[in-house]
């Protein structure tokens, strides 16, 4: 009985992974027809991170479900120490990118900067030890824009 049940989930879980094509591209099923539009009604999340690699690569994984999630930058303040971007980058395609901005000096204002990669008028600023739910994201946003 234990394997049936194995064995349906695992079909179950089979049928949700995302489909891919003859190249080996994985289709993403966020639309990118218009980029400017796209920019406009979404947000980016500056995320200051020290030493937390693990735990930081979770966060990343798990905000890449928000919808309206334009990018993430990584305020990466482990001086000496490279930014995980490799490692990141080899868990797979994401529909969401993410930044990671190298600092030499590791301040708390660093996340502060007016870096030049942000292009949306809402930002989510959150330390690398906060967990927000997709749901909760999405519905702040909404609240930003009746607002903006």
């Amino acid at each position: 009985m234990a394997i049936l049940i194995v064995f349906i989930v695992g079909a179950v879980l089979t049928t949700l992974l995302p489909k891919v094509v003859e190249s080996g591209a994985v289709l993403v099923h966020r639309e990118q027809d218009d980029q400017r539009t796209d920019i406009q009604n979404s947000f980016t999340i500056i995320m200051q991170s020290y030493n937390r690699t693990d735990l930081l690569l979770k966060l990343l994984n798990h905000y890449q479900a928000i919808s309206n999630l334009h990018k993430i930058i990584v305020v990466w303040n482990s001086v000496g120490i490279k930014a995980p971007t490799d490692l990141w980058d080899s868990l797979g395609p994401h529909p969401i990118p993410v930044l990671f901005k190298e600092q030499t000096v590791n301040r708390m204002r660093n996340r502060l900067e007016p870096f030049p990669e942000l292009e949306t008028k809402a930002v989510l600023m959150l330390d690398d030890d906060i967990l927000i739910s997709a749901y909760d994201l999405d519905f702040a946003y909404s609240v930003w824009q009746v607002c903006f």
